[in-house]
């Protein structure tokens, strides 16, 4: 079925409300806490729509009782990871006294699990085999997936799940639902890897999986408090109303075409080692000299990264796709972890927002054409990321006016990271699943990289006006693994 496929009907059977476990789990950092303040990190998005991710899972046919079992195995791991990551059980709320906006974990934690099934009326459109295997998104079936979040007010509930049997018993479709000013991507990977660690092993901490903290005390910033009232007041002013986000229609997700593409381990080799070449000929090149060529090959700079390697393949695509031409301004934004760059670090456990925007920049006429585009696409991604990795914090105050600024017809946004190994985050005891997605794109040319479901593997997936996405598959399928044309 296409990208507008028709969705299955999906009926709730229940709705509960999982309580993280009594008694928090040793070494759980600061688990307990009734409130966490959030920091300026955390701050600007608070007026977001939700994070949403699907994960599709074939299982034996194994009617009600297969789904049932799955379904008390998620309960239960669920109920003992949220004892650990507790601020996900809380709520989001406004403290109108300071100004501050503050998970609130007193009370009630909790979390809404949602039951459904959905029916097969239309002919296979909710088939597991089938929305795991196409290429183009069945964005209505998706979305009846995923759980609802309602984040248009404070105090807004932080997690919600819903897990649906698909027809005839032979899959099951776990949707998560939360929101980005509590966790960053890194942070909520950490938190289904724990989860499924939980429904596997027993408990969400294991030797592989350290607990996380939260206390946003590590984020050591001067004036740090007035910095994150500051930024708040700049996103929203109208708390605690919180859909006032300046300058964007979130409704355009819903006009925008959706395809996942697989890179293969040895077409990404491939297209790395094309973009090295490239540039040690450029630089041997412009060397000059025997003596000069010698000194620049003994002091070769790193090869190029896999995700630095497939932004700027996306970013090309998207400007021969967009059909911008010489003399357009074009830009790509992307997100990078702080957590080992801050002074002192914040660690790999840092349950909250530890990510600043990175912004590239280029003219689209330097971006058109074969694998020089791609290399000069490479440069101006690596000079975005050597401003970062000079100053992590310079400019974050500025963040948010500078993104409205921009043209966002010409801006591609590159989100999550090669790193996030999201298959094998995601057995909960009933094998990998056949399929992850990000269902919550937002952009017209928002591309989304995590590791595949092969060895070296990249899925990307990527949110587009339809009428340029058969542009944007050719660009991308076309050079990754060869040199498709003149290196120009």
């Amino acid at each position: 079925m296409g990208e507008a496929g028709a969705a299955g009907a999906v009926r709730v059977l229940a709705v509960s409300r999982v309580a993280p476990a009594p008694g928090p789990l040793p070494g759980s950092g600061a688990a307990g806490e009734a409130r966490v303040k959030l920091s300026f990190f955390d701050t600007p998005w608070v007026v977001l729509p939700p994070i949403q991710r699907v994960f599709l899972y074939e299982m034996p046919a194994g009617g009600d009782g297969e789904f049932t079992a799955a379904v008390r195995r998620l309960k239960d791991s669920l109920a003992a990871t949220l004892a650990v990551y507790l601020p996900l059980a809380g709520k989001l709320a406004y403290v109108a006294e300071t100004g501050d906006v503050v998970v609130d974990c007193a009370g009630d934690p909790g979390v809404a699990f949602v039951e459904a099934e959905a029916s097969d009326d239309d002919a296979g459109g909710m088939d597991v085999r089938r929305l795991a295997g196409d290429e183009a998104h069945d964005i209505p079936a998706f979305l009846a997936l995923v759980p609802a979040l309602d984040t248009r007010a404070l105090p807004a509930p932080v997690l919600s799940v819903q897990a649906t049997c698909l027809p005839g018993g032979r899959g099951l479709a776990l949707g998560l639902s939360v929101h980005h000013a509590v966790a960053d991507g890194q942070a909520v990977w950490r938190f289904v890897g724990a989860w499924a660690a939980a429904a596997r092993e027993g408990s969400p901490v294991t030797k592989a999986l350290g607990p996380p903290h939260y206390d946003r005390a590590v984020i050591c910033v001067p004036n740090g408090d007035e910095f994150a009232r500051e930024m708040l007041k700049q996103v929203a002013p109208n708390l605690p109303v919180t859909n006032t986000a300046k300058g964007y229609d979130f409704s355009q997700r819903f006009r925008l075409g959706r395809r996942t593409f697989y890179l293969a381990a040895d077409d990404i080799r491939s297209l790395k080692s094309r973009i090295d070449a490239l540039a040690a000929a450029e630089e041997e090149a412009a060397a000059g000299d025997s003596a000069t060529t010698t000194t620049t090959n003994n002091k070769k700079k790193k090869p190029v990264s896999t995700f630095v390697a497939l932004a700027a393949l996306g970013w090309t695509a998207f400007v021969r796709a967009k059909g911008l031409a010489a003399g357009d301004d074009t830009y790509l934004v992307f997100l990078a972890d702080l957590r080992a760059r801050l002074d002192p670090p914040v660690g790999d456990g840092y349950l909250g927002n530890c990510i600043k925007g990175c912004l590239a920049t280029a003219d689209a006429g330097d971006l058109l054409g074969g694998d020089r585009a791609l290399l000069g696409a490479c440069r101006a991604i690596h000079a975005a990321v050597a401003e970062m990795e000079a100053a992590p914090l310079a400019g974050t105050e500025r963040w948010i006016q500078r993104m409205m600024s921009l043209p966002f017809q010409r801006l591609c946004n590159v989100a999550a990271s090669p790193r996030f190994r999201v298959y094998e985050a995601s057995d909960f005891g009933f094998g990998r699943p056949a399929r992850v997605e990000l269902v919550s794109m937002n952009h017209d040319g928002e591309m989304v990289l995590v590791g595949g479901r092969g060895d070296g593997e990249v899925q990307v997936s990527v949110s587009l006006d339809p009428a340029r996405m058969e542009e944007f598959k050719a660009h991308v399928l076309g050079r990754r693994s060869s040199g498709a044309g003149e290196l120009n």
